[in-house]
């Protein structure tokens, strides 16, 4: 349920840009390089998802953390201490893959550039990573680098 007020909500902020003359993407358009993001964690193994969590969680203040995916990454708060992490690798890749969608989605609006920085990580070291996995990681990449053109001009 909370999807469809999600969708609700996002299609009617985007019709509302749109009527303003706000350039803006569709809400599925938005949403490509979260839903690769969950696919190349759903095809990677417990290390790599890890990392990709990690990578993720990182551009989040404890607030974005404790909001996204129905407060799933909270936990990430309560045993993180200053000098960093300290969750193992089977804690940080227990997540499914829909909560996952929802922070890559969270944070393709916070930092696009941490996106980038997961399909990079991947690319370079895909040691772990299905084949589906490694080609999502391709994908991701392409997605948020084409993004990131398109948004360049505009602003």
């Amino acid at each position: 349920m909370n999807h469809d007020i999600d969708a609700a909500l996002e299609a009617e902020v985007t019709r509302r840009a749109t009527a303003l003359g706000i350039p803006t993407r569709q809400p599925g358009e938005r949403s490509r390089a979260a839903r690769l993001a969950s696919r190349l964690y759903a095809g990677a193994s417990a290390m790599q998802r890890s990392r990709i969590v990690v990578m993720l969680a990182r551009p989040l203040g404890p607030l974005a953390l404790v909001a996204v995916a129905s407060g799933a990454f909270a936990g990430l708060l309560d045993r993180a201490s200053a000098l960093g992490a300290a969750l193992t690798v089977d804690e940080l890749s227990d997540f499914s893959r829909e909560q996952v969608f929802e922070l890559a989605r969270f944070v393709e609006q916070v930092s696009p550039a941490a996106l980038q920085q997961v399909a990079g990580a991947i690319v370079e070291n895909p040691l772990g990573v299905s084949a589906l996995g490694a080609a999502a990681a391709v994908l991701l990449a392409s997605a948020v680098r084409t993004e990131g053109d398109q948004a360049g001009p505009a602003a």
